[in-house]
């Protein structure tokens, strides 16, 4: 419900949704909201990226795929002796197409934004 809120509306009033729904659940689970209060603008901050990429940035749903089968090759093997053998089963994994990565939803306005960002810095 919150993703949603977050896609369909600009950062400032799902600021003001965020705080609506905390002061919601502020008696229910009091140990959540102040973790979530910490957290502060960081949990917002795919909001500075291009909407195109929204989704892909605030879920983990990649790289809990990329885990699982790392961690399922690893189980066969038993142990990997240093973190060379980890880095170059998962580059061969990759290599291999055994694990297959897509491009981000998004992911030719990176370099336009980026290069934006750079000029503005400078």
């Amino acid at each position: 419900m919150r993703t949603e809120a977050l896609s369909r509306r600009g950062r400032r009033s799902s600021v003001q949704w965020s705080e609506h729904r905390l002061r919601t659940w502020a008696k229910r689970c009091p140990g959540v909201v102040t973790s979530l209060r910490e957290g502060g603008d960081e949990l917002l901050t795919f909001f500075l990226f291009p909407k195109a990429q929204w989704k892909t940035l605030r879920t983990t749903n990649t790289i809990e795929r990329l885990h699982e089968e790392f961690r399922r090759r690893v189980k066969m093997q038993g142990s990997l002796p240093t973190k060379d053998a980890a880095l170059v089963l998962l580059v061969s994994l990759v290599a291999s197409g055994q694990i297959k990565l897509r491009r981000i939803d998004g992911w030719r306005k990176i370099a336009p934004m980026l290069s934006q960002r750079n000029t503005v810095a400078a």
